[in-house]
């Protein structure tokens, strides 16, 4: 029922169908043919209403000529069989009773007037429904850009296991021929950060607090790899590790630090994790290194794009002459 109220836009219809045969009824100097002129009007002009919402429509491919001129042959036959039932064929005809079957100009005159309300409604219709397209088109896109950044997220988190563990077997390889008690240690860490990503890897949302756990063991590795040139600290109060958070959000933004600024024993990197309002912020200070090529920007704008997907909100990017700063909604 609900579907073809908003299909036929009846109560729009019964507003039209009542507002003319309202204003004609006020017109009419005969008391006696009021209620009936009005309920002819009325049933007339609404027919007229459901039969173009339900036989034409301008959404459709090509021109819907031969349905317009169709329509108009209804309106004709719609206002014969109303008179008809009614014992009076209109307002129109009313003056000329007795005559009207030969009244050339009476049926003129008649027929210009359908025409003209089959055409007001006609232009409703097509008002309707290039509306509709309108707004069609607008969720096609909009559903063709959730796929998109869907589809990108899923090669996002695709690209990230052969990346990280590119870096880790080359950090592995050393310390197997240096240290090899620190390089068991590093091997059971590295187990459970592989662990996290094939536990989580169909997965578009996990909580902080596992990927605060997750975050320990990759950056015990990075610390096994880069010793003291590397300070790490994490700041998150409890209260917050049940919020949700796009997975591996913050190693790549921690692997983005390591890759874009230079560390070293006097120069260290500081990678700083902490809560800030609204937002999980991931700081670290700035001194870059040069990258061949520049910086492409693609892992932070992925990263924006998953939380808009994800969570409806952006990140926020700071950067000053000391310091560079994501900070992630907590939703």
């Amino acid at each position: 029922m609900k579907r073809l109220v908003s299909t036929y836009r009846i109560k729009e219809g019964l507003v039209v169908a009542l507002f003319f045969p309202a204003a004609l009824a006020l017109s009419d100097s005969s008391r006696s043919t009021t209620l009936l002129h009005f309920t002819s009007s009325f049933l007339i002009i609404f027919s007229q209403w459901c039969m173009n919402f339900g036989l034409v429509d301008f959404r459709k491919a090509g021109r819907p000529y031969g349905r317009i001129a169709l329509s108009y042959i209804l309106s004709i036959l719609i206002y014969l069989c109303i008179g008809l039932l009614l014992d009076l064929t209109g307002k129109l005809l009313s003056t000329t009773r007795g005559n009207w079957g030969h009244s050339f100009s009476s049926w003129l005159f008649i027929c210009l007037t359908i025409f003209l309300f089959n055409t007001l409604i006609l232009l409703v219709k097509h008002a309707y429904d290039s509306n509709a397209e309108k707004k069609d088109l607008a969720l096609e896109n909009e559903r063709l850009k959730r796929e998109n950044l869907q589809a990108q997220h899923e090669a996002l988190k695709q690209q990230v296991n052969p990346h990280f563990l590119f870096n880790t077997l080359t950090t592995l390889q050393s310390l197997t021929k240096h240290d090899p008690q620190q390089a068991t240690a590093f091997i059971g860490e590295l187990a459970s950060v592989y662990r996290y990503m094939l536990q989580h890897q169909d997965k578009n949302m996990v909580t902080l607090g596992e990927e605060l756990d997750f975050m320990r063991s990759y950056l015990y590795l990075l610390r096994i790899r880069f010793g003291e040139a590397l300070c790490t600290e994490i700041q998150v109060p409890d209260a917050v590790l049940g919020h949700s958070m796009p997975p591996n959000t913050l190693q790549l933004l921690v692997e983005n630090a390591v890759k874009h600024n230079g560390l070293s024993m006097k120069r260290p990197l500081k990678i700083s994790i902490y809560v800030d309002g609204d937002y999980l912020t991931v700081r670290n200070n700035l001194q870059p290194k040069a990258v061949e090529g520049g910086s492409s920007q693609l892992g932070l704008s992925n990263i924006s794009q998953r939380y808009v997907l994800l969570k409806g909100k952006d990140i926020l990017i700071k950067k000053d002459e000391q310091d560079f700063q994501v900070l992630l909604p907590i939703i």
